[in-house]
C-alpha cells in the first residue's frame, strides 16, 4: 500500500478511487505511524454491502473503515464445504469457514485446496456488477440499427395525431421580460415609479439599480428623469411626449 508525504495528496487520492466506485466515501488519511509525516488513503465503505464486496482496486490501496483490508482474512472466513473425520473414522461431508478447515478439521482435503475451493465458491456467488449509464450507451450504440415497417411508422404518426386532437396544441410560451424592459415600463406609466418599486420589479439592489439607470438606459438614449416633489417620494419617468413617440 502507497503511502504519501503530504496529507492532502493521500486524502486527494482516496478522492480518486471513491470516484471510480459510487457508494465509498473520502475519510481522513491514516498516519503510517505515530507522529509520522505519511498518511495513506482512507475511504469509508458506510453500508454492509459495500464492506463486503470492496474492489480490489481499492482494497489494495488504502485503508477501508480504519483499517487496511485483509484479502486473505476475508477468503478464510467464507464458508466451505469439506471431508471432516467422524467417531467412527467415515469421511462425512460439512460445511465450516475456510480457517477452521485451515486449522486441522479436514482430514481428506489438504489446507491450500481448500482455500482455493473456497475462493471459487466465492466467485462464483459473486454478483455481475451493475452497469453504469454511460455502459449501457455504449452497448446500446454498439447494436445494429433496426427499420421501422411502413406499417409501424404509420401506427406512430396515428397515434401522434391521436394524441394532439386530445390534448390540443400546446400553448405558446410568453416572451421573457428582461429586467431592462420592465424598468422601461415602470417608467414609461403617466406617474412613472417610486425607486421602491422599481426595486420591486426588477429585485435589484439599490446601487445595481441607480447605475443601470444612470448609465445603461441613458446611454442607450433613455430620457429617464427625476421627478421631486415636495413631501412625496421622488419618481422616475419619461416624459410623456417621449411615450408617446
Amino acid at each position: 500500500m502507497k503511502s504519501f508525504n503530504v496529507k492532502s495528496n493521500a486524502k486527494r487520492f482516496a478522492k480518486q478511487l471513491a470516484g471510480k466506485f459510487p457508494g465509498y466515501i473520502v475519510d481522513e488519511p491514516v498516519a503510517v505511524s505515530p507522529g509520522a509525516r505519511e498518511w495513506y488513503p482512507h475511504v469509508a465503505a458506510p453500508s454492509k454491502v459495500l464492506a463486503e464486496g470492496i474492489p480490489a482496486e481499492i482494497s489494495r490501496a488504502a485503508f477501508v473503515n480504519g483499517r487496511p483490508y485483509n484479502e486473505t482474512a476475508a477468503r478464510l472466513a467464507e464458508p466451505t464445504t469439506v471431508i471432516a473425520g467422524t467417531a467412527t473414522g467415515r469421511p462425512v461431508e460439512t460445511t465450516m469457514t475456510v480457517a477452521e478447515a485451515a486449522k486441522g478439521y479436514s482430514v481428506a482435503v489438504p489446507p491450500a485446496a481448500i482455500i482455493e475451493a473456497g475462493n471459487k465458491m466465492a466467485k462464483s456467488k459473486a454478483k455481475p456488477a451493475k452497469m453504469t449509464p454511460a455502459d449501457m450507451k455504449a452497448a446500446v450504440a454498439d447494436l445494429p440499427p433496426t427499420k421501422s415497417t411502413p406499417e409501424e411508422i404509420e401506427a406512430r404518426r396515428a397515434a401522434r395525431r391521436q394524441r394532439i386532437a386530445t390534448e390540443g396544441p400546446k400553448p405558446a410560451k410568453s416572451p421573457k421580460q428582461t429586467k431592462a424592459a420592465k424598468i422601461i415600463e415602470l417608467v414609461s406609466r403617466e406617474n412613472g415609479a417610486t425607486f421602491a418599486e422599481l426595486i420591486e420589479g426588477t429585485e435589484w439592489q439599490a446601487h445595481t439599480l441607480r447605475g443601470y439607470i444612470a448609465g445603461t438606459l441613458r446611454k442607450k438614449g433613455h430620457n429617464i428623469v427625476c421627478r421631486k416633489i415636495k413631501g412625496e417620494e421622488t419618481r422616475y419617468l419619461i416624459p410623456a411626449p417621449e411615450v408617446s413617440a
